[in-house]
């Protein structure tokens, strides 16, 4: 450890600082990254300061805010390429405040880059959630008989798009029968549909 030694005493103050940011955040980014290859922690893209990158504070039209950039994978960019660029500035050039402020505007394009691909990666997401109101209107089958007893239940079948749906289900009507096309009026209870013979 004796070259360390001797490397890390060559440096000055400003560029230990930057190697103190630079290392363990090359290290964080590596290790998330090596995660995600393998199916860990994709899942917490949105890890952040209390704010989803879904659900930010909106100030554009796309409805990404300030608050978006602060996700842990931009803040770990943005240390990376802070530490990297200010020491690669520092070097060739000497400055310290131009290394600062590259390292700084790099550093933060960095974490808003970052923001840029997992909001986008947010839109692509689908949500296996059904929103039972866009079945109001909806025709279908019955595929369990629904008694006419409206407090007990019978399902049907009911086509939302390209998607077949089994639902629990009353009716208005009277009893009906297996394969007997209805169409749904209401929703009651959050998930049971109220549907009508046609």
């Amino acid at each position: 450890m004796e070259w360390f030694s001797e490397f890390w005493g060559g440096l000055d103050l400003l560029r230990q600082v930057l190697y103190c940011i630079a290392v363990p955040g090359t290290l964080v980014l590596i290790v998330q990254t090596v995660l995600m290859f393998f199916g860990i922690g994709g899942e917490s893209a949105e890890f952040d300061m209390g704010v989803e990158a879904a659900d930010l504070t909106t100030t554009g039209a796309d409805g990404f805010g300030i608050m978006g950039l602060f996700t842990f994978q931009g803040i770990i960019a943005f240390f990376c390429v802070f530490g990297w660029s200010g020491i690669v500035v520092m070097n060739a050039t000497g400055i310290v405040a131009l290394s600062l402020a590259l390292a700084f505007i790099l550093g933060f394009a960095a974490m808003y880059g970052v923001a840029r691909v997992i909001r986008a990666m947010t839109k692509l997401a689908v949500s296996g959630t059904l929103n039972m109101k866009l079945l109001i209107g909806e025709t279908g089958v019955v595929y369990i008989p629904i008694p006419e007893d409206k407090s007990k239940r019978g399902k049907v079948n009911v086509q939302l798009s390209e998607r077949i749906v089994e639902c629990e289900a009353i009716s208005e009507t009277g009893a009906l029968a297996t394969n007997t096309p209805v169409r749904v009026t209401d929703i009651i209870g959050g998930n049971v549909l109220v549907v009508e013979k046609m």
